[in-house]
This record gives C-alpha cells, sequence and structure tokens, in this order.
C-alpha cells in the first residue's frame, strides 16, 4: 500500500493496489491535514474509476468538517485555476496522468492551485497512523456541487482577452480521449484559428491513442498534420498538464525546443528574466536562454518543485523535459493550454514555420539507460557515484541525484522513487562523445554498486 504514495501524488492500478476504501481513507487523512475546516475544490479527469474515486474521496473529506466543492470533469490546470480563483484552503485532483486506463489516483494541491510537496509527506503520515480528526454528525462538511460548463467558462473568459494573434493557422489538436477536448478546440476557434481535431471525445479507456503524447503515440497526428498540410500539431494527455507539439513537416519538437521559442519571445517582451529548467533539460536552454538575455536556474524534476522554484527566482517562464511548461504571467502552476495559446500566437506573428523554428536550435543527442539497484541501496549508490566523479576532478550538481558535467556534455543519475533503479540520463555533442560518456557512467555505477553491495 505503501508504495502507492509517491513524491507528489498518490497513484496505483484501481482495484489492485489502489482501492475505494483507500480513496475514502485518503480524503479523511487530507480533511485532518487541513484541520477538518474550510472549503476544499474537486475535480476530476475522464478516467472509467474517477467518479467512484472521487466520491469516495469526497465522503471522507467532508467527515472530517471541510466543505467539499465538485466541480466534475475538467482538465487539471482548469481545477487548479478554479481553486486559486475560488475562496478554497486547498484542491484535489482525481487523476493517473498518462499512465494507462487501469491506473489512477489523487494529486493535492495549494489555495495558489500549486500542487503539494513535504505536505504529502504528512497526509501519508496520517493515512498509516489512523488518527483522524472527525467532525460531530451535526458539524460534517456539505457535499456541493460546481458544474464544469461555469468552471470552464470562467477559465476561458479569463484566457481568451489576453491573446491576440495576427493571422489564422491550421492546427490540429489531439486531445487523446482526455479532458483537453473540453476546452482546447473551442479556445482555438474563438482566437480565429483554423481547428481539426483527433480523439476528440472524453472516454477513459483511451480509445484513440495510449494516454501519453510521445512519438510512438502520436503517429496519426503526425501524418494529419503533413497530408492536411497544417501549421502545427497538439497532443495532450488525459488530464491535460502535458503537451506535444508536431511541427509542419509533421514531426514532434523537442520539448525544451517548444519551451526555448516560448520563453526567447516572452524575453523579448519583458527584456530579461529568469527562466527555470530542471536538471533534466538539454543544455541547450542555456545556450539560447542566454544568447537571448536571460538567465536559467536549474532545480529539481517534478512539476510541484518548479512551481515553488518559479516563486524563488520571481521566474518568467520555466520547463520540464516531461512536457510541462508554467507561464507566471497567468499564474505558478503548469498549464500546457495556456503555452499552446501562447505558441500559436508567436507563430501568427513570425514569418518563419515551426519547423525552420526548431531547426535553427542545436540538437544534441541523449542516451537514457536504467541500471538495475535495491532500493536499500540505491541512494548510498549515488553518494558512491558523486564520489567517484568528483575523485576525477568533474563538477557535479547535486541538485536532483547527480548531474556530471563534461567538457562538451553531461549525466545525470537519479534514483527512482518507485522502483528499484537508477536512471542515468546523457548528453553530449556527437553521437561518439555520447558512446564514450555512456560507458564511463555505466562503469562508474556498476564499480560505485559493488563497493556497497
Amino acid at each position: 500500500m505503501e508504495h502507492i504514495f509517491r513524491a507528489y501524488d498518490i497513484r496505483g492500478i484501481f482495484n489492485k493496489e489502489f482501492y475505494a476504501e483507500n480513496a475514502a481513507t485518503i480524503g479523511t487523512a487530507f480533511g485532518t491535514y487541513l484541520g477538518g475546516e474550510g472549503k476544499v475544490l474537486v475535480g476530476m479527469d475522464s478516467r472509467v474509476t474517477s467518479s467512484i474515486i472521487e466520491r469516495a474521496f469526497c465522503s471522507g473529506l467532508a467527515s472530517t468538517g471541510i466543505d467539499v466543492y465538485s466541480t466534475g470533469v475538467v482538465p487539471i490546470p482548469v481545477a487548479n485555476f478554479k481553486t486559486m480563483k475560488g475562496d478554497f484552503k486547498a484542491g484535489a485532483y482525481i487523476t493517473a496522468s498518462h499512465n494507462p486506463p487501469e491506473y489512477n489516483g489523487i494529486r493535492f494541491r495549494r489555495s495558489d492551485g500549486t500542487g503539494y510537496t513535504e505536505e504529502n509527506e504528512e497526509i501519508k503520515k496520517i493515512f498509516f497512523s489512523g488518527k483522524f480528526k472527525t467532525a460531530n454528525w451535526n458539524r460534517v462538511g456539505g457535499l456541493f456541487t460546481i458544474s464544469p460548463e461555469s468552471t470552464l467558462k470562467e477559465y476561458e473568459e479569463y484566457l481568451l482577452p489576453r491573446f491576440s494573434p495576427e493571422r489564422s493557422l491550421k492546427v490540429i489538436i489531439d486531445s487523446g480521449n482526455g479532458t483537453a477536448s473540453l476546452t482546447s478546440p473551442y479556445l482555438f476557434r474563438k482566437l480565429g484559428f483554423d481547428v481539426r481535431t483527433l480523439n476528440a471525445q472524453p472516454d477513459g479507456t483511451f480509445p484513440g491513442r495510449p494516454n501519453e503524447p510521445k512519438e510512438e503515440n502520436l503517429k496519426d497526428l503526425m501524418l494529419s498534420v503533413r497530408e492536411m498540410k497544417s501549421d502545427f500539431g497538439i497532443a495532450y494527455d488525459g488530464d491535460a498538464d502535458r503537451v506535444v507539439f508536431i511541427d509542419d513537416l509533421g514531426r514532434v519538437v523537442q520539448n525544451e525546443k517548444i519551451g526555448i521559442i516560448v520563453a526567447r519571445e516572452i524575453l523579448r517582451e519583458k527584456g530579461s528574466g529568469t527562466v527555470v529548467a530542471n536538471v533534466e533539460c538539454s543544455s541547450i536552454v542555456e545556450e539560447e536562454i542566454s544568447r537571448a538575455g536571460g538567465e536559467v536556474a536549474r532545480v529539481r524534476v517534478g512539476d510541484v518543485f518548479v512551481c515553488d522554484a518559479i516563486k524563488r527566482y520571481s521566474a518568467i517562464f520555466a520547463m520540464e523535459t516531461s512536457a510541462h511548461y508554467f507561464y507566471p504571467d497567468f499564474y505558478y502552476f503548469d498549464d500546457p493550454l495556456v503555452v499552446s495559446l501562447k505558441l500559436a500566437e508567436i507563430l501568427s506573428k513570425k514569418d518563419k514555420k515551426l519547423s525552420k523554428m526548431a531547426d535553427d536550435i542545436s540538437s544534441y543527442p541523449k542516451a537514457h539507460e536504467n541500471y538495475s539497484c535495491k532500493d536499500s541501496i540505491k541512494f548510498r549508490v549515488i553518494e558512491k557515484i558523486i564520489e567517484k566523479f568528483r575523485a576525477r576532478g568533474y563538477r557535479i550538481d547535486i541538485t536532483d541525484g547527480a548531474r556530471v558535467e563534461f567538457d562538451d556534455g553531461w549525466a545525470l543519475l537519479r534514483a527512482s522513487n518507485t522502483t528499484p533503479l537508477i536512471r542515468a540520463t546523457v548528453e553530449a555533442r556527437n553521437e561518439e562523445r555520447l558512446r564514450e560518456f555512456t560507458r564511463m557512467v555505466r562503469d562508474i555505477f556498476e564499480d560505485a554498486k559493488k563497493e556497497i553491495e
């Protein structure tokens, strides 16, 4: 049971790892953490099991004295927006993000719509302690409903006046049978874009394509963009917190390049500023952002940690390799819908196609490897790896695991939070150096593991 509590959410296979009764108890633990008073907004994605979990969770939450407001099926950034704009003490969202349909889970939100970090650990402790706050029968919280239509309308009315594209573009939107279909096509059409859609009906079995918007799942969209001669394509995951872009040639654009294109425009508008990127982002981020007059702050992997860094650095933009984007002029939490509209606005004002913009940014080869390592030793192995690289004179960033800086590349090693693995990402200026660095990283891992074992 403990393994479903992750660094920034709760997630597991429904009725195998995560049950409705768990959702009720988690709701009670969450209400206990909040002190059993105030209002909480709850939203959910379109998964088959989301409504079951939502009802159980809301009941447990209300039993502590919390007034619970359910806004039904909406994208997670829309639920975050409603939490931020309303008089809510906190928020929660039922989702398993980009995982397959048999998974589900819960994410907690602060009153500003950003995710919990260390607070998740406190809720976990309360859950396993069994020490809950319970309200008297005549002091329990209420269960209220806010229509998803009204929440979506409020969100759309907030966004639309803030974009001013100069010409129409042809856009294909693949919502992956998820919640983005409830608002993204509408927003683009209202702004004058010529919109075609794929997988545009919410369906929790995700029949159109696998939920995660990665290249092998987007062949239909890539082909459609080419055949229909569209300017670009957009693909979301099920709860609409990730977005991937297809250029006019039908190619997936590297996530960091999208972040760079948007961040450069914001820097042009503002003159200067800090862009936050997680430690896994390519070194092209520093190169391009510094060239555009900005600075880069590196942070831990995970959207909740990026949100905190945005506040700390007063950042103008933020990105993750996992296709999360943050535009703090709107709010601190990530919203791929906002970044989709911003990119479309930028393209409408430029003579260049998205393919040309992306190709003008350097591309460096990357490798990803997983090394088997027991949970009981994996963090000590990371420490030993740091020690070994330092002994060789390499500079190490320990913001999140170990990021080793080479003259013409880098390697990141992180212990997985959920599996007995150490994950390695290696980047170099060319394929030959990439092979060299990857071999070196693998050898040092093996040596470190042997010494710890």
